[in-house]
């Protein structure tokens, strides 16, 4: 179960779970996080209860996740559901944490020290744009896979694009191992029209702000600079505590870039997966004839 946030994966994961008779691995890059709740929108205690999740807030903010470690510990996870019930669900909108738990990261080399050092003397003196220019100079198409509000992001894929001379989807192939050989991967997103989505992200935030966001930020204050809370809502909030925003303005920021985020993550989900889409009001009749077929 992939695709943008509040598209309602969590529920209709925990839905077909209950049909299949098995468990759901989480492949979401901040609900790893044992401090991070409200502004992950981590599932609830009842959804917790309703089915075992694995790879929910097992992680200290102090220490950084990524991709490759995720996959490591929960690769394994998910091979064992798959003998023990005969299937397993991913769940979460981390396209990187699939493919790395599914087919493993691609084999990249490592990159100039002179070239990466020049790169970021160039962000520290011009700021971001001047570099994210030159790269879809390079790649035109380099916003499908990589995040260009993220400063870091488009600095590494620039370095990738320079030293490699290729485009990233040709850098991040798809020529894949596979440690899944004979089992059917189906990939599968809740579809909304762009209107409703946004709608559900718009009330999803406020609701998250009713339930304690604001307090859940500070009380994460100490720990601002760790990676895990450079993400959608708690940085827009840590620029309110800084007086940059006002709070109001704070909330629309975080609509804002949830819905941004949101659109970079359907682009990702088709761009490499074969994803299926269903219809919320088609989501129950879908899981009855899948659950047949298993």
């Amino acid at each position: 179960m992939g695709g943008p946030t509040a598209s309602g994966k969590t529920a209709a994961a925990i839905e077909l779970a209950l049909a299949l008779g098995t468990e759901i691995v989480n492949v979401d890059s901040r609900q790893v996080y044992t401090e991070l709740h409200i502004g992950v929108a981590k599932p609830t205690t009842q959804e917790l209860a309703a089915v075992k999740h694995h790879g929910i807030g097992h992680v200290g903010i102090q220490y950084h996740c990524n991709a490759a470690t995720h996959a490591e510990i929960f690769r394994p996870i998910t091979q064992d559901l798959l003998k023990q019930t005969g299937s397993a669900i991913l769940c979460g909108g981390t396209g990187m944490y699939i493919e790395a738990l599914l087919f493993g990261m691609d084999d990249l080399p490592e990159v100039d020290p002179d070239l990466r050092s020049e790169i970021l003397d160039q962000y520290v003196l011009n700021g971001i744009e001047p570099l994210l220019n030159m790269l879809l100079q390079l790649d035109p198409n380099a916003g499908q896979l990589v995040q260009l509000s993220n400063p870091q992001r488009v600095m590494r894929a620039l370095e990738l694009c320079i030293q490699l001379r290729k485009p990233m989807n040709e850098i991040y192939g798809n020529e894949k191992p596979q440690h899944f050989a004979g089992v059917n991967i189906v990939h599968l997103g809740i579809e909304h029209s762009r209107d409703a989505l946004y709608q559900r992200i718009n009330q999803r935030v406020d609701q998250m702000i009713a339930a304690g966001l604001i307090e859940e930020c500070k009380s994460l204050l100490p720990y601002r600079e760790h990676k895990a809370l450079n993400t959608v809502g708690y940085s827009e909030l840590f620029d309110h505590f800084d007086g940059k925003l006002d709070l109001d303005q704070a909330i629309d920021k975080i609509k804002q870039h949830s819905r941004n985020y949101a659109k970079r993550q359907i682009t990702y989900f088709n761009n490499r997966f074969q994803t299926q889409w269903i219809k919320p009001e088609d989501w129950s009749e879908f899981i009855t004839k899948f659950a047949q077929t298993k």
